[in-house]
């Protein structure tokens, strides 16, 4: 009890230093109007020395993080005494001559500490990791991404000599420009599909003749043809059989038909087929003469993209 009363009256103290109102001004459990006004004013910013933090003072060897902490490391800083023509020329010279990149070049001149001299003495010591694109590289990246999507992981299983880090850089410069088609592609893809569509059409004609038969079929016509006689009804098993019969002549005329035909988008000229099936070797060279031809037209599709990308 002695040390709540001694609280209370440091409290109440308090309260008078500061120029707050104490409870014993209000009468009857309510406070003044003036006690009120008062303690609306008194409300306001902690400002003075009892209410700031005690701050330590800063110590540097404390610090949690450091450089090494950090796994960076600083492969170029611009230097103020290299002219920018001089550094021009040593780019130039960096990339032609030995097959550097522009930050590989500038990594060699930031270890030399901006030694021209040095680091051109030094650049046919070391052999750059190459990080150009080539058009093969950029079409087994485009089947790559068509089969896998965006698991890079299983694209650099296709692609070994590229990084994740390479990998992923070439597909958003590969995005922007896959969705530039020009006029002349869509107007094709139209046409394509317009033949596409056209062929599964017949296709479908010719696999159900039956049914455009019966729909063209109208009974009215044929009993007129008839002279407006009744046709005797003739019984199911008949109907059955006669069905079955037709259906059985139509299957062998179609069957004939598409094992002539080879599976849609698969062109064969009968010398292929014979080359393929006297020897393995011969079936070889063939494939491999494909293969070629495939990886030029796809060559080709690539460079006309690029060129439709810089125009």
């Amino acid at each position: 009890m002695p040390g709540m009363m001694d609280k209370g009256s440091e409290y109440l103290g308090k309260g008078r230093s500061n120029g707050t109102k104490s409870p014993s001004n209000a009468s009857n459990g309510h406070f003044s109007d003036e006690s009120g006004s008062d303690d609306e004013h008194d409300v306001g910013m902690r400002v003075g020395s009892d209410y700031q933090a005690n701050i330590p003072e800063f110590d540097p060897g404390s610090t949690k993080y450091s450089d090494k902490d950090s796994g960076g490391m600083l492969v170029w800083s611009p230097y103020h005494t290299i002219v920018d023509p001089k550094l021009d020329e040593y780019i130039a010279i960096a990339k032609e001559k030995h097959g550097y990149n522009v930050e590989q070049a500038l990594g060699m001149l930031f270890w030399h500490k901006h030694n021209i001299e040095k680091s051109l003495a030094d650049l046919p010591n070391f052999t750059p990791f190459p990080d150009e694109w080539t058009v093969e590289d950029k079409v087994l990246f485009e089947q790559a991404f068509s089969f896998h999507g965006k698991s890079f992981h299983r694209i650099q299983q296709m692609l070994p000599d590229k990084s994740i880090s390479s990998l992923v850089k070439y597909y958003y410069s590969w995005k922007k420009t896959r969705s530039r088609t020009s006029l002349m592609d869509r107007q094709a893809r139209k046409l394509a599909n317009r033949n596409a569509q056209d062929e599964s059409d017949e296709e479908m004609e010719e696999a159900n003749p039956i049914e455009a038969n019966d729909s063209d079929y109208d009974p009215t016509k044929e009993t007129k043809k008839e002279g407006h006689t009744e046709p005797q009804p003739l019984s199911s098993s008949k109907i059955g059989l006669g069905r079955r019969e037709h259906l059985t002549l139509m299957h062998r005329h179609h069957s004939q038909r598409s094992k002539c035909r080879p599976p849609k988008g698969m062109y064969l000229t009968q010398e292929d087929v014979v080359a393929v099936s006297c020897s393995s070797s011969a079936a070889n060279t063939v494939l491999r003469q494909l293969d070629m031809e495939l990886v030029a037209l796809k060559r080709q599709v690539q460079n006309a993209k690029q060129t439709e990308t810089v125009v």
